[in-house]
């Protein structure tokens, strides 16, 4: 199978953390990365080269946090694309004017220590070891049904219902989409025929044309898109899978 592992890198500094995870995919992949114009250094992108030379990097405003940078990668990804990895980094912290619901609930530290121990629940349900690895992406191979695989399952919609109702007929969308589930986090494996099939790049111009600048708190497109990638799996008869 043709594999892309998409990355969000607003935390440059994350990198390190993110190669040892990426390190137990011993399959052949393409590497696509966004970097977001005027948070990171120039040294990052000798790294990147370093670690695999044929990396594309595609640099982004700081706009949709990671689901915005993921699609843009979108409209470069190779249409022979089998099995999407989307990865990201994560601190919980926002912006400093902007603070995450988190920064403004424990404070800034418990609400760095609450991120880290999420983000690796997160790659770990993706990531955490080459046996791991092995097993989505041949269960991928073996199960037609399986479409998308993570950490965990939800189908809490809460605040971001209109924002949802609002996108759905830009995706064509018709069904009672509150009685599905998605992945949470935005890290997870899917079958890029789907995301394809939905996320044109009309439906992405339209996306990014109507999201806002920076670090963004719930309700928000953002916020929608992140739980529709799950309904559309679904919608698609195919299973979200917690392997």
């Amino acid at each position: 199978m043709k594999i892309a592992v998409c990355i969000h890198l607003f935390y440059t500094d994350m990198f390190d953390e993110i190669k040892s995870y990426l390190n137990n995919l011993k399959h052949p992949y393409d590497l696509y990365v966004s970097l977001v114009n005027g948070f990171f250094e120039n040294e990052i992108v000798d790294k990147l080269k370093s670690f695999k030379q044929d990396v594309k990097i595609v640099y982004v405003e700081n706009k949709g946090v990671d689901i915005g940078g993921f699609l843009q990668v979108l409209k470069i990804v190779d249409p022979t694309t089998d099995l999407i990895l989307k990865l990201h980094t994560k601190k919980g912290i926002g912006l400093p004017e902007i603070p995450s619901n988190s920064v403004k609930r424990h404070g800034f530290e418990i609400a760095k220590k609450n991120a880290n121990n999420w983000f690796k629940a997160l790659m770990n349900g993706v990531l955490s070891d080459d046996k791991k690895v092995n097993k989505i992406i041949n269960t991928f191979k073996t199960d037609e049904k399986c479409g998308m695989v993570g950490f965990r399952l939800y189908n809490s919609y809460g605040v971001n219902k209109k924002e949802i109702e609002n996108l759905m007929p830009i995706l064509n969308l018709k069904n009672n989409i509150f009685d599905y589930h998605f992945i949470g986090g935005t890290i997870f494996w899917v079958r890029y025929p789907i995301i394809k099939k939905y996320f044109t790049k009309e439906v992405i111009d339209y996306i990014l044309k109507n999201t806002k600048e920076g670090y963004v708190l719930e309700p928000s497109i953002m916020h929608a898109v992140e739980r529709i990638f799950g309904y559309i799996t679904e919608n698609e008869k195919q299973n979200i899978l917690v392997l």
